[in-house]
């Protein structure tokens, strides 16, 4: 049976894109039961084109739809993504981004590659 760490390893060598660690101030919106919307204040913990960890204020479960609005250093505006959690430990969330425009990629990148 592999480690935790095995596991995590063979995780991380697997991914399509590399990751830099950033703590950014974030806020992750989704829907609770009622179709009410529930907004939980976040951090991130690194972030890639394709996703990012986050260190959420509240639990949400993997598989859960999510917005993302990261908070960008310097003057920029923030940027707006759309995401599914893909796998949680605790209050920490792997997030995987959906439907990205040509822009959010670029700004990614920017972020990402600074």
């Amino acid at each position: 049976m592999p480690t935790p760490r095995s596991r995590r390893d063979s995780s991380y060598a697997s991914r399509l894109f590399s990751r830099r660690s950033l703590d950014l101030r974030a806020r992750v919106v989704t829907l609770d039961s009622t179709g009410g919307r529930v907004i939980v204040h976040a951090r991130t913990c690194d972030v890639s084109r394709g996703g990012a960890g986050l260190m959420l204020t509240q639990g949400l479960p993997s598989g859960t739809e999510v917005a993302l609005c990261l908070r960008l250093p310097g003057n920029a505006g923030p940027l707006f993504l759309q995401g599914v959690i893909t796998r949680r430990h605790g209050f920490r969330v792997g997030l995987q981004f959906v439907r990205t425009t040509a822009e959010q990629r670029m700004q990614l990148c920017q972020l990402c590659y600074a």
